[in-house]
């Protein structure tokens, strides 16, 4: 919510991705970056309300939230899907307590190997 977000893999998840395999193979890396988005009063001065966006208002990127990275090792990980979970606010990574909540959470995504994401090309 009110983010600007890029997700980034690797070339070996990269590779499933495109094929549409599952589960990813060990050695994928997943990165998701999250910003804040704040508005761009130098895009709004040249942005044409007066057309067919009346009161279109611009972004940009703001200040980094996190990010967060997924790295398969099914040996390293066994109890959370084969997955690795590291979560970093600015330069500091996440405490034990963020890691062990991150599983959980994509829990919903286990047909999809407990990844959110798609490919996009």
């Amino acid at each position: 919510v009110n983010q600007l977000r890029a997700q980034l893999a690797n070339d070996i998840a990269i590779k499933a991705f495109k094929e549409n395999k599952l589960p990813f193979p060990d050695g994928s890396i997943i990165v998701a970056i999250h910003w804040t988005h704040v508005p761009s009063e130098e895009n709004d001065k040249i942005l044409d309300t007066s057309g067919p966006f009346p009161g279109a208002q611009s972004f940009a990127i703001g200040s980094r939230v996190n990010a967060q990275f997924m790295v398969k090792d099914s040996k390293k990980y066994p109890d959370s899907g084969g997955w690795g979970f590291a979560d970093f606010t600015g330069d500091k990574p996440g405490d034990k307590a963020l890691h062990e909540a991150c599983f959980p959470c994509h829990m919903p995504a286990k047909d999809r190997d407990y990844v959110f994401a798609r490919y996009a090309p």
